[in-house]
């Protein structure tokens, strides 16, 4: 029996009610995390519990076995939180569908999504998939990416890292999860042009009856090396109206797989089995699947619908094969991932998000990075040696975004160890117990110029005794990094600044037995600018009835709030 069921888990869940399909067996969990660190637990509670898990979006391109999946499904469909960090940029989770990214960018008179309108799905998938049709592209319009990968560690690209090609990203065999997508739109357009972009893009395809029943769009990839789209080889190969129990293939677009009602998905396979090997054996072309079988399927299927060109597959003690995984438990590989002796190994690397996510209050070009330098058992060993660094990098000038230095008078004392140095623009990083991180978190504070501060508390804004008075003494071993300029992959200038930390200053923060640490990044740069990094979702005071008091309740940044703070298993 499993125990610790998170709340928002659903046990016993239908998975034809969640797909477009409207096939596929029962799902003994069914997870609806609606934020980032409920889906952190999903994917840690997989490990716990040694669960297999699968990732779930609009269901709009994935097709589940009949077999019931004996795991969990992780479902994005509450992550569909979007705002405009600024004219041109979009940020949007990655449950946000393709539709509404047309129509917020309608709204603002962008040019860049119309051709997004109806396209089924949410943007995350499309992002994996470099999703395209009627003239755009994905990859064209994509800045950032910000992912979660199966052990629950953040990661963030460049558009450069993502995409490679026709439907082709580094995603595709990845187990990541999009989570989080920067999209740039730096062209306006008059909402007439938008609109009827859209509604033509809407026209056709109900024109080529697309919503007609169920199914999922196109069923293989165009192989351009044939000369000719998939559909148009099938429609020569007179294949439209072909059924197998009640999957047939569709009379307008033979490309296109319908379920008339009752089909089961080993219905819909052996279809495109007989399609896909008609293809190869009478014009030589050789079809791959678009769509994505996911689950436990015979071998016999896995292999006559060419599964193992969709990313890795696991066998189970049947023989059976599973496809289309997040995360399979294999105690192996996980043991082989944590105690892989490479380092320095990357925790995190993100960009800050504004703290209460304003529209159009502005996005600074400020990253953050956490580094593990030495294994966990190497720092205990030798606990003044640097463990972790961490980094606070820019691309634009760093004084344009740091506006508020340090007053001159301690520059000439050359003093650098400043309490309340929050009155000034510094990064700041936060550690905290992950079982006791009310009452056990740690504070630092740095400029680009390397003025800095640490500070150590025993409850919530309540500094521990030997910190009444900030003690420089107490943090000997901790290094300094001013800001120095350097290029990253030869060819991006950053300009660079933190601090370094050996296990004796982390050691109070620090989970021994799990080997866990809380954190949480934050900029506080003036004139009432906070940024996060990760970010939360700001509750309203909906209680409040005066809309002024409202407000003012908000403009409080409250970077003390460790219950919220990121978790990460050190290596």
């Amino acid at each position: 029996m499993q125990k610790n069921i998170p709340n928002y888990f659903i046990e016993n869940q239908s998975i034809k009610e969640k797909t477009y399909y409207k096939m596929g067996g029962i799902a003994r969990y069914f997870s609806t995390p609606s934020n980032l660190y409920e889906i952190q637990e999903t994917i840690l509670w997989c490990h716990s519990q040694q669960l297999p898990c699968s990732i779930l979006g609009s269901g709009s391109n994935s097709v589940y076995s009949d077999e019931n999946f004996s795991g969990v499904i992780l479902s994005l469909e509450k992550l569909n939180h979007w705002f405009w960090e600024t004219d041109e940029y979009l940020f949007v989770e990655g449950g946000v569908t393709n539709t509404e990214i047309a129509e917020i960018c309608l709204v603002a008179n962008r040019a860049g999504a119309s051709w997004m309108f109806r396209m089924p799905g949410q943007v995350g998938a499309s992002v994996r998939m470099n999703a395209r049709c009627y003239g755009g592209e994905i990859s064209q319009i994509v800045k950032n990416v910000i992912t979660i990968d199966q052990y629950g560690y953040i990661k963030f690209y460049t558009v450069e890292e993502i995409f490679q090609g026709y439907k082709l990203t580094t995603l595709m065999n990845k187990p990541e999860i999009v989570v989080g997508v920067r999209l740039y739109f730096p062209n306006k357009s008059a909402a007439e042009k938008l609109l009827k972009h859209m509604y033509d893009c809407e026209e056709d395809r109900h024109r080529k009856k697309h919503f007609y029943l169920p199914s999922c769009g196109s069923t293989f990839k165009n192989n351009y090396s044939v000369g000719k789209p998939s559909g148009q080889i099938f429609d020569e190969l007179g294949l439209k109206g072909l059924k197998v129990g009640a999957a047939e293939v569709s009379q307008y677009h033979a490309n296109f797989v319908w379920n008339m009602g009752s089909a089961k998905t080993n219905d819909m396979l052996e279809l495109t089995a007989i399609m896909r090997n008609k293809a190869k054996k009478e014009l030589q072309a050789v079809l791959e699947l678009e769509v994505q079988p996911v689950g436990l399927f015979q071998k016999e299927m896995y292999q006559k619908c060419g599964m193992e060109k969709l990313g890795p597959s696991y066998e189970d003690a049947n023989g059976k094969k599973w496809v289309g995984l997040f995360y399979y438990p294999n105690n192996f590989v996980t043991k082989l991932f944590y105690s892989n002796n490479e380092f320095p190994k990357i925790l995190y690397e993100a960009p800050f998000f504004e703290y209460f996510q304003t529209p159009f209050a502005g996005r600074p070009d400020v990253f953050v990075s956490i580094c593990q330098l030495i294994s966990f058992e190497a720092a205990k060993r030798n606990p003044n040696k640097p463990f972790l660094q961490w980094k606070t990098f820019t691309i634009d000038n760093p004084n344009k975004i740091f506006s508020i230095p340090a007053p001159e008078k301690y520059q000439k004392k050359n003093h650098k160890f400043i309490d309340e140095l929050w009155k000034y623009s510094v990064s700041e990083i936060f550690f905290a117990h992950p079982e006791k991180p009310k009452t056990s978190y740690l504070e630092f504070e740095i400029t680009p110029n390397g003025e800095w501060i640490a500070l150590e508390f025993d409850g919530i804004r309540k500094r521990s005794a030997q910190n009444t008075k900030p003690n420089e003494k107490l943090w000997d071993s901790l290094i300094i990094n001013e800001m120095c300029i350097h290029f990253h992959n030869d060819k991006d200038l950053r300009y660079v600044f933190g601090m370094s930390f050996t296990y004796n200053n982390l050691k109070k923060v620090i989970s021994d037995q799990q080997n866990y640490i809380y954190f949480q990044c934050a900029l506080s740069l003036g004139y009432a600018k906070y940024y996060l990094s990760p970010a939360w979702k700001q509750e309203k005071n909906l209680h409040f009835k005066n809309m002024k008091k409202i407000k003012d309740e908000n403009l409080k940044a409250d970077f003390h709030q460790p219950a919220k703070f990121w978790k990460v298993k050190l290596f």
